[in-house]
C-alpha cells in the first residue's frame, strides 16, 4: 500500500468518524427538543385547565413546580401570561 492510498483511507476514517458524532450529537439535541416541546405542552395544558376551573396562580405555580421539578421551561411569568 502506497502512502496516497494510506492518506485516502485515512481521511476516509476520519470522514466516517465525524459523520457518527455528527449524528449521535444531533439524535441527543432532536431528543432534547422534543422532550422540551412536550413539556411546555403539558404545562400549557395545566395552564389552561387552571383557567378554565378558576385556580389560583399560587396554586398553579406550585403544581408546576412538583410536577416538572424546576425542568419545565415554563416560568413564573409565563404561567402568568397564560392564567391571564
Amino acid at each position: 500500500m502506497d502512502i496516497d492510498n494510506m492518506i485516502m483511507m485515512e481521511r476516509a476514517y476520519a470522514r466516517q468518524d465525524g459523520w457518527d458524532k455528527g449524528y449521535a450529537e444531533g439524535r441527543v439535541e432532536g431528543r432534547t427538543e422534543g422532550r422540551d416541546e412536550v413539556r411546555e405542552e403539558a404545562a400549557k395544558a395545566l395552564i389552561e385547565d387552571a383557567r378554565q376551573n378558576n385556580k389560583n396562580v399560587a396554586d398553579l405555580l406550585a403544581t408546576l413546580k412538583v410536577v416538572f421539578k424546576n425542568q419545565a421551561y415554563i416560568d413564573k411569568m409565563l404561567a402568568k401570561y397564560y392564567y391571564q
